[in-house]
């Protein structure tokens, strides 16, 4: 008997360890090489910027900067909050993500 459940859970362990091979295996380069890396327009770049900056400045901060100035140059989204009309002290904000695997480079609050 113990041998026969020393022998499942070896059976058990190496099944495991292929199920993450395969999951691991998911992650490949070519994903992040089609047409548009993974952030192929606008609408996506803005909702990345806005997770990463929400908890980092305060939701309310950070939709008071809208319309926010969005733009794709060299493969990078650079995103800036825009001033309010009415004043505005702190600054705005200032964020740069990749397109073609969305890692946040550049990340800032200022005037």
């Amino acid at each position: 008997m113990e041998s026969r459940l020393s022998i499942l859970s070896v059976v058990r362990y190496f099944a495991l360890l292929l199920i993450i091979s395969v999951a691991a295996a998911e992650n490949v380069p070519q994903l992040f090489n089609h047409k548009g890396g993974v952030i192929p327009d606008k609408k996506t770049a803005v909702r990345i910027a806005e997770a990463v900056l929400f908890p980092i400045y305060g939701e309310k901060n950070i939709k008071e900067q809208r319309p926010y100035q969005v733009k794709l140059r060299d493969g990078k989204w650079i995103i800036d909050g825009t001033h309010p009309p009415h004043g505005f002290s702190g600054g705005s904000f200032h964020i740069v993500i990749l397109q073609r695997d969305a890692r946040v480079v550049e990340i800032g609050h200022g005037v």
